[in-house]
């Protein structure tokens, strides 16, 4: 059987406690350390994502959570999913060979990232095929070249369309004033890791900026035991030498005055040591390959002095390949493969001519030229799937922030999505936000939001396993949100959350009575209610501290089942800590996920993971040193396979969980000139 997806591509509560952490005292020849400031101006910090223009984050229509690059550093953060996990009310799963995020228990196990937005400076990743949103080492920029990264968690249609179903996640690069020179860095790791990074950037009192990044890694990895392959014909169930991974990167980023340019470029070729859709097992030919390309300028502009412009293009690409193995000892090589091409375009207008009133009206137009799927057999060739659906899309929105008085904000708004294959889709959002006292602020939020149906969902056929359908409605969510927040001193901040989230029309595989064929459906549906803490506090040595506790029950609408790969308790923990002057700091990170369903019908138990990260500077701080040991207490602990997890065998034999690496430690170096 060929593949469904391109997986081949694809007590009660014990302590809690989460991460902003890392309080330095800024050297005057770097930029201010985010982190440094107390709690008082952290909630007057400026974030774009929620709005698409500049709001404090305490005025915002969400929760809003912030990773900055100082977090990145001082936790030792690797990969985009590794900065996820530090976020309250997400939890990330590695089936090995890519990273799946879910938000306040809602992550089915291999969807691609699908129901999550992910955006670079604001642009989309997700691809036109598979609308994967890239979290692993298959993002294709450097992390050491993010400034910080947003979460917004709920429904983000009214704003960004289909896809921001669960949330908004905003990868926001830094510039060439970040770094005024060179940088180059080299680090080492458990599994014969080795990694190296070169960036350099200026600025210039014309007003030029610019930043270029590349970097490599080369992971040979470690063999994996999946005991459900546990016999002789098959190794014992071991796989060798099928763990490997590993990326080339490079990005530019340009402004000048009211323009501004970027690119970037990122290969990962991953091997697939859990054989997957039937292939034999323990085959080293086994892999995929991920390649994502962006090109895109913008102009933002004043044309009056309440009315600001923003017009911008961007054009990218996705490319992926997956070679399977699945008949034993053949030299029959299937590959799978697909490529999409997009070319979109957005104005926007952000005017405050009116008192009290700040509007932001836009417009979006994409054309996916390609979105190009093909599935064959090599020596003897044999095609066995082509599919090519281009694709337009449209989109229209409005919002207006409105303030009441000195103490009320009124944030409504409401986006129309057109394409040809879905029809149109409206979704609003509003929010209510009170300054109810001058220590405490409260938040009530409504809002919807859709995911349009992808070409893969709509289009994978095969003669003998899959059928198409083209009917395929869009995936709908309906959210309520209550939010407090409580900061009554400059260097504490309490919140508090209450959600209830409806999905319906939700997508997903069932077989057809008439001809026994697999065909993606709109037959499920689910709710999910929860509530979360979270609690800071900056110390005047420098040291923070950050805990978090999410609870949250996700069900089937139909059956009231607990769904699969849901955890029902998140509780994290950041606290970092300057030991010599700014010269020494420590961070340490705590981590628990609660018992999940698999979906195969098992479990997988709870966890509870302690990392370390020392982070040094020497010679003036030209040069950066530090060391890190993830899962320090090296804990055995597994995540959910999903449904495509089985092997050659007859009859198939599935994988109910993926074992994930014990204790591991990565040390680098990095030099500034």
């Amino acid at each position: 059987m060929y593949p469904t997806t391109k997986y081949p591509r694809r007590g009660l509560l014990a302590a809690a406690l989460a991460s902003m952490a890392n309080i330095a005292v800024a050297g005057a020849d770097q930029p201010q350390d985010l982190n440094a400031l107390p709690i008082e101006q952290l909630l007057n910090l400026e974030i774009i994502t929620a709005s698409k223009f500049a709001q404090k984050i305490s005025e915002a229509p969400s929760s809003v959570s912030v990773i900055t690059e100082e977090d990145i550093r001082r936790f030792g953060y690797r990969s985009l999913a590794d900065i996820l996990r530090s976020v309250r009310g997400v939890y990330v799963t590695d089936d090995r060979n890519y990273s799946y995020v879910g938000t306040r228990g809602s992550g089915r196990p291999g969807d691609f990232n699908t129901r999550l937005l992910i955006l670079v400076d604001g642009r989309r990743l997700n691809d036109m095929v598979y609308d994967q949103g890239a979290a692993g080492n298959e993002f294709p920029i450097d992390i050491s070249l993010v400034e910080r990264v947003e979460f917004v968690p709920g429904p983000g249609s009214a704003m960004y369309g289909s896809s921001a179903f669960f949330g908004v996640v905003n990868v926001i690069t830094k510039t060439g004033a970040a770094f005024q020179g060179s940088t180059a860095s080299a680090s080492a790791a458990s599994s014969a890791t080795r990694q190296a990074r070169l960036a350099s950037g200026f600025a210039r009192a014309s007003g030029v900026d610019l930043l270029l990044g590349a970097s490599w890694l080369e992971r040979k990895g470690s063999d994996q035991y999946f005991p459900e392959y546990d016999d002789a014909a098959h190794n014992f169930g071991l796989a060798r030498n099928l763990d490997h991974d590993s990326y080339k990167r490079a990005f530019a980023k340009l402004s000048w005055g009211s323009f501004a340019a970027s690119a970037y470029f990122g290969r990962r070729t991953r091997g697939i040591p859990t054989a997957s859709y039937g292939q034999q097992f323990n085959d080293p030919r086994s892999r995929t390959t991920d390649e994502y390309a962006s090109a895109s300028a913008s102009w933002q502009a004043a044309l009056s002095p309440t009315l600001e412009v923003h017009a911008g293009a961007n054009l990218r690409r996705y490319r992926y390949q997956g070679t399977y193995i699945y008949v034993p000892d053949s030299a029959t090589v299937n590959i799978d493969e697909a490529d999409s091409r997009t070319l979109s375009t957005e104005l926007r207008l952000l005017s405050t001519a009116f008192r009290h009133h700040k509007i932001i009206a836009g417009a979006e137009y994409a054309s996916d030229t390609k979105r190009m799927m093909s599935n064959y057999d090599l020596a003897p060739y044999a095609s066995l799937l082509f599919s090519d659906r281009p694709k337009k899309r449209a989109g229209v929105y409005l919002q207006d922030e409105l303030r009441l008085g000195e103490r009320v904000i009124l944030n409504a708004g409401l986006r129309h999505d057109h394409d040809a294959e879905g029809g149109g889709a409206s979704n609003p959002r509003v929010a209510l936000i009170v300054k109810a006292a001058a220590h405490s602020t409260l938040k009530a939020l409504y809002g919807t939001a859709f995911r349009s149906p992808n070409s893969y969902e709509r289009y994978y056929a095969t003669s003998t396993g899959f059928k198409l359908n083209p009917a395929l409605k869009p995936e709908r969510i309906k959210t309520y949100e209550l939010i407090g927040e409580y900061f009554p001193t400059e260097n504490f901040r309490a919140s508090a959350s209450l959600f209830h989230y409806r999905f319906t029309d939700l997508i997903a595989l069932s077989t057809d009575q008439l001809d026994c064929r697999l065909v993606q459906s709109n037959i499920d549906s689910a709710r999910s209610n929860g509530a979360e803490f979270e609690a800071e506090w900056l110390r005047d040595d420098g040291a923070s501290l950050k805990t978090s506790v999410s609870l949250q029950y996700a069900k089937n609408g139909a059956s009231g089942e607990w769904l699969s790969n849901s955890p029902r308790q998140l509780f994290k923990l950041n606290y970092a800590k300057p030991l010599w002057r700014d010269t020494l700091h420590s961070a340490l990170e705590y981590q628990f996920t609660s018992r999940r369903r698999t979906a195969a019908g098992g479990h997988v138990g709870g966890f509870g993971l302690v990392n370390v990260t020392f982070l040094g500077h020497a010679m003036g701080k030209r040069l950066e040193l530090s060391a890190s040991v993830y899962n320090l207490l090296d804990k055995h602990y597994a995540d959910s396979a999903s449904e495509e997890h089985y092997d050659s065998s007859s009859p198939a034999r599935y994988l109910n969980a993926i074992g994930q690496d014990g204790r591991a430690w990565r040390i680098q170096a990095s030099y500034t000139f």
